[in-house]
C-alpha cells in the first residue's frame, strides 16, 4: 500500500455550548451501537472527557506567535470569527470518540445541536465517488467506458476528447477529464433553478459556464465541479432515478446516515433544524441558504455524525471489514495519486505509513471538512455556518492533532519583530492587483499593518511583522504578505499574487 498523510491547504461574549451531551459507560464497539440512534444528542465515550476538554479548550490559530499566543475555547474562536454554529465529531481508533455542537442556527435563533443540518458543499463529491464505486462493484457501471454510452438526455460538445481517448467516469471522478475548472455559486431561494442539462450547456437560468473538454483527458489534474455534474446526468440517465434517490439507495441508507440528504431544495420538514448560512461580516445569507441543483458536486446536507459514519465505513472498508465498501474499492482510490490528490482527496506522505485522506467543502455561508487516517482509524469532521468557518475548522483539526498526537495538522510557530513607525508608514497605501481586479488598502496600525479588502471579500486583517525577509508580515490564520521594491515600484506578494502600490 502506498503511504499517505493529509495535506492541509487551508482557510465580545463567547457563545455557550448548547448541545445535549450523552456520556456512556463503555466505549462504543461499532457506529451502529443503539445509543447512536439518538441522532439529536451529542455523544462522548466514557474515557474521552479529558481528550475532549483538551481539544475544546485548546484552540490555537494556524500561526502562533512565539511566547505570545495562548489557547482559547471553541466558543471564543467562534465569536471572534463571527461563526454562529459549529458542529464537530472526533474519531479515535476506529470508533466515534465524541461529537459536539455549539452556538445558534442563526444569530439570535434556535440552539444548534448534533442533529443540526449544514450544507457540506464539495463533500458531496467523495460521497458521489463512493456511491459510484459501489455501483462499479455491483457491475452496473464501467469506470473506463465512454461516458457518452450512459447519456440519453445530453451529449458532450466536441473538445479535446476523442474515440481513442474518451471522457470516462474514472477521469471525471478523479478530476482528470480535462473539463473546464470551477465550482458553483448556487441560487437564491427566490431564483429559478436550472436543470442539469441547462447547467452543463451554460443556458439560462444557469449562472455557470458551459462544461467543455478543454484539455486532453487523463493528461492533468483540474478540479472541476462541472465534471461531477456530468456524472450526475450519466447516473440519472442510466438508472432512471432522481439523483437524491440514487444517493439514498447506494450510499446514505447502506452506511446508516439518517439525516444526510441530497434533495434540492431541502424539504421544508428539515428547515427547523437547519443552520442558516452567514457571510464574512456575520450577516445571514438571503433566505438562509442558496440552493445547489448541482447535487453531485455541491448538493449535500449533513450532520457531523453523518460525516463521521461515512469515514468510519471507509476505514472498515480499507481493512476489509465493511459490508458496504469493498477493500478493492478503497484501494482503488489510493492506487494512482496525482499531485498529492486521489479522486479529490488531498494526500501527502511524511514517511510514517500514515494513510490520511482529507476533503473540504464550501458553499455560500458554509464551510466543512473531513479527515481520516484509514490505517489507524483516527479522524475528525467539522461543519460551520459561516464563510469564516474554514479557519475555525483548521484550528479545530490542529487542536485534535495535539490532543490525539497526530503527526499532521500542527500550528506554525512564528516570531514577531519590531519595525519602526517610519518603516511601517512607508509601506502604507493602496495596492492594485490588475489580473485579479483587487484593490487592497494598507494602513499603519501602531506596531502592525491593517489590510482592508473590498466589501464582502474578507474581513480586515491585522498583519504582524515577523522574522524572515525584512518586510514580511503574517496573520494568525496563515496569511503571509511580503513587500519588495522592483525598480521605482513598491509591490506586495499576497495570496500567491502580486500587486503594485498606486502612485
Amino acid at each position: 500500500m502506498i503511504k499517505y498523510v493529509i495535506l492541509i491547504l487551508f482557510f465580545s461574549g463567547s457563545l455557550s455550548s448548547v448541545a445535549a451531551d450523552t456520556t456512556h459507560n463503555s466505549v462504543n464497539s461499532d457506529i451502529k451501537h443503539p445509543e447512536y440512534q439518538k441522532v439529536w444528542n451529542c455523544y462522548t465515550a466514557s474515557d474521552a472527557q479529558a481528550r475532549k476538554k483538551q481539544v475544546t479548550e485548546g484552540i490555537l490559530p494556524y500561526m502562533v506567535f512565539e511566547g505570545e499566543t495562548k489557547p482559547v475555547s471553541v466558543e471564543t474562536r467562534m465569536s471572534m470569527s463571527k461563526t454562529p454554529a459549529f458542529s464537530v465529531a472526533v474519531i479515535h481508533q476506529g470508533k466515534l470518540d465524541w461529537s459536539e455542537a455549539w452556538g445558534k442556527l442563526q444569530n439570535d435563533g434556535s440552539n444548534a445541536d448534533c442533529g443540526s443540518l449544514f450544507q457540506a458543499g464539495s463533500l458531496a463529491k467523495p460521497f458521489t465517488l463512493l456511491a459510484a464505486l459501489r455501483m462499479k462493484a455491483a457491475g452496473l457501471v464501467d469506470f473506463d467506458q465512454d461516458i457518452e454510452t450512459y447519456f440519453s438526455s445530453y451529449r458532450l460538445p466536441e473538445g479535446q476528447q476523442s474515440k481513442a481517448n474518451p471522457i470516462t467516469l474514472r477521469n471525471l471522478l478523479s478530476h482528470t477529464a480535462g473539463i473546464v475548472r470551477g465550482g458553483y455559486a448556487g441560487y437564491a431561494k427566490s431564483e429559478q433553478m436550472p436543470t442539469d442539462e441547462q447547467i452543463v450547456r451554460g443556458e439560462a437560468p444557469s449562472n455557470s459556464r458551459k462544461v467543455e473538454v478543454v484539455n486532453e483527458p487523463g493528461a492533468s489534474l483540474a478540479y472541476s465541479g462541472g465534471g461531477y455534474t456530468l456524472i450526475e446526468i450519466a447516473l440519472k440517465d442510466e438508472l432512471n432515478k432522481p439523483f437524491e434517490l440514487i444517493m439514498r439507495d447506494w450510499l446514505l441508507d447502506p452506511v446508516g446516515m439518517k439525516q444526510a440528504d441530497f434533495t434540492v431544495p431541502l424539504p421544508i420538514s428539515s428547515h427547523p433544524h437547519t443552520a442558516r448560512g452567514h457571510q464574512i461580516d456575520g450577516g445571514i445569507v438571503a433566505g438562509g441558504w442558496n440552493n445547489y441543483p448541482e447535487q453531485a458536486a455541491a448538493g449535500l446536507w449533513a450532520t457531523a455524525r453523518d460525516l463521521a459514519m461515512f469515514l468510519l465505513e471507509m476505514h472498515k472498508g480499507y481493512h476489509g471489514k465493511s459490508n458496504v465498501f469493498t477493500q478493492a474499492s478503497i484501494e482503488e482510490i489510493l492506487a494512482t495519486p496525482i499531485a498529492n490528490h486521489a479522486y479529490g482527496f488531498r494526500l501527502i506522505n511524511d514517511g510514517n505509513n500514515q494513510v490520511f485522506i482529507t476533503h473540504y467543502g464550501g458553499t455560500v455561508g458554509y464551510r466543512a471538512g473531513i479527515t481520516m487516517n484509514l490505517r489507524t482509524g483516527n479522524g475528525a469532521v467539522f461543519l460551520a455556518n459561516s464563510d469564516n468557518g474554514a479557519n475555525l475548522g483548521e484550528e479545530f483539526f490542529s487542536a485534535v492533532s495535539r490532543a490525539y498526537e497526530w503527526p499532521v495538522f500542527r500550528e506554525k510557530v512564528i516570531k514577531r519583530v519590531k519595525l519602526s513607525p517610519e518603516v511601517l508608514q512607508s509601506l502604507t497605501g493602496t495596492y492594485i492587483f490588475p489580473a485579479q481586479g483587487w484593490k487592497v488598502s494598507v494602513v499603519n496600525q501602531q506596531d502592525s499593518l491593517r489590510f482592508v479588502f473590498p466589501a464582502g471579500n474578507r474581513l480586515p486583517l491585522t498583519m504582524i511583522p515577523i522574522q524572515g525577509s525584512e518586510y514580511q508580515f503574517a496573520h494568525e490564520t496563515g496569511v503571509i504578505a511580503r513587500f519588495f521594491d522592483e525598480g521605482n515600484d513598491l509591490k506586495i506578494h499576497l495570496f500567491g499574487q502580486t500587486g503594485k502600490r498606486q502612485q
